[in-house]
């Protein structure tokens, strides 16, 4: 029976260190999307507020060229606008790209020594 006991707390064994390297492999690819999100959040963020004064200073630059203070927001609107159509007409290429990124965090495999691994296919 000893062999069997012996058998049985290395599989135990085994199973657990699996275990835990399976959760630490969840926990660093979790880390890694959320992080990958929340540089997302900050960099719209700061984008938004590009656009925002840029904007302000779209409708001046309208206003001095001779436009009224209301004509130079629709003239800034109408830019807005011209840029919202090209995202919309580019939106195959902009999803494709962005989760391609996805797929390649999802994806990357990384050695004991933390390094990336870029060979994936090596032949035998």
């Amino acid at each position: 029976m000893s062999t069997f006991n012996t058998i049985k707390e290395a599989i135990v064994k085994y199973a657990g260190v699996y275990i835990k390297l399976f959760k630490l492999n969840v926990i660093g690819r979790t880390a890694g999307i959320i992080s990958y999100l929340i540089y997302g959040m900050i960099a719209l963020f700061i984008l938004f507020c590009i656009f925002l004064f840029a904007g302000f200073g779209l409708t001046e630059v309208f206003n001095d060229a001779g436009f009224s203070k209301v004509g130079s927001f629709f003239l800034t609107t109408g830019c807005y606008f011209l840029c919202l159509l090209l995202l919309v007409f580019m939106r195959r290429q902009i999803t494709n790209f962005f989760a391609g990124k996805v797929i390649e965090v999802l994806t990357e495999k990384i050695d004991e020594g933390g390094v990336q691994d870029d060979n994936d296919d090596e032949e035998v």
